[in-house]
């Protein structure tokens, strides 16, 4: 009987699957697509098949995220994501293969929120499930600027919130979270758009400027045309958007992130924060992506900052030592 050893992140934009020896086998939208014209509400559509009909669906047709700042909203609806996912990536003709989990997980979870995840991934039937946080995951891959022994910081800014944990020889120290992630930089800037120059975007439009002409650099001279509804006539026009038009609401958000860094440290241990300031910190998540980030952080908090090779997954990449070494990962569930 062959067997599946699985890593699942289940963010608020995407769920990112890790297949040991593989490497990631699944990266879709957290996204599903609600048929309401009968009495019991259908799912229609899921992950990047539902992506595909945003903003072509229909009236009676609704787009659910179930899962929102790693906080599951609806346990119904994270199953047959789940599920649907998983089925994706698990192939087999007439045996069921062993399939073991482990569910990568937010450190921001109260006690009920943790529920909800064993709810859902204990009642789907896999041979094994370990819940591991995000950071801890993360912290065992293949960081150069890690050492054992010492404390270690990691920013995870994510899409619906960014999570600050320090972290030894494995264990979380401490950690902390605050509801800024890429989901809010997007909102902003749709805000300050139609604020500053009466253009009505979509959040989804709004990101892709970010990811496309987004900058910390202030003298950033990138530039992108897009489609907008003027709000003085209420029809579209072509607009050149630039990376100065962009600049307050992504500074005012990413500066929140380096306030609430900064006030982390302040909070660390003597020793912990010595080690930090010698080694730096790692930035990882999506929203860890944007131009300058690396400068901006470095230049106020005056330590190292790094951003790793695909920051987007690497809450899932440090599964491989986990399914690995059994006793490496009891020891990470036992004492986190």
């Amino acid at each position: 009987m062959s067997v599946y050893e699985l890593c699942i992140d289940i963010g608020s934009n995407f769920t990112t699957i890790y297949k040991r020896g593989s490497g990631i086998v699944l990266r879709e939208p957290s996204l599903i697509l609600i048929d309401n014209s009968i009495k019991a509400m259908k799912v229609d559509k899921i992950g990047i098949e539902a992506e595909k009909i945003n903003g072509k669906n229909s009236a009676s047709q609704t787009f659910v995220k179930p899962v929102i700042e790693g906080v599951i909203k609806n346990i119904d609806l994270t199953k047959k994501m789940v599920m649907y996912f998983i089925n994706k990536v698990v192939k087999y003709k007439f045996i069921k293969p062993t399939i073991k989990i482990i569910v990568s997980i937010p450190t921001s979870l109260t006690s009920e929120q943790y529920e909800d995840y064993k709810t859902v991934f204990y009642s789907i039937g896999f041979a094994s499930i370990d819940f591991v946080y995000n950071c801890v995951c993360a912290s065992l891959a293949d960081l150069p600027y890690f050492s054992m022994g010492k404390a270690n910081l990691l920013v995870n800014i994510g899409a619906g919130k960014t999570e600050i944990s320090s972290i030894i020889n494995n264990k979380i120290i401490s950690a902390c979270s605050l509801n800024v992630g890429g989901n809010l930089i997007d909102k902003c800037i749709a805000e300050h758009l139609q604020k500053t120059k009466n253009y009505i975007i979509s959040t989804n439009i709004a990101c892709k400027v970010k990811q496309e002409i987004g900058s910390l650099y202030e003298t950033d001279k990138s530039n992108l045309e897009i489609m907008v509804q003027n709000g003085d006539t209420n029809s579209p026009i072509s607009a050149i958007i630039t990376a100065q038009e962009l600049i307050k609401p992504i500074y005012e958000n990413y500066f929140k992130i380096l306030q609430t860094i900064q006030a982390f440290l302040n909070q660390c241990s003597p020793e912990a924060a010595q080690d930090i300031r010698n080694d730096g910190i790692v930035l990882y998540g999506g929203g860890s992506l944007i131009t300058g980030l690396e400068k901006f952080f470095k230049k106020i908090l005056q330590l190292s900052v790094f951003v790793v090779d695909k920051p987007e997954v690497l809450g899932v990449i440090g599964s491989e030592k986990l399914f690995s070494n059994y006793s490496l990962l009891q020891n990470v569930v036992e004492e986190n």
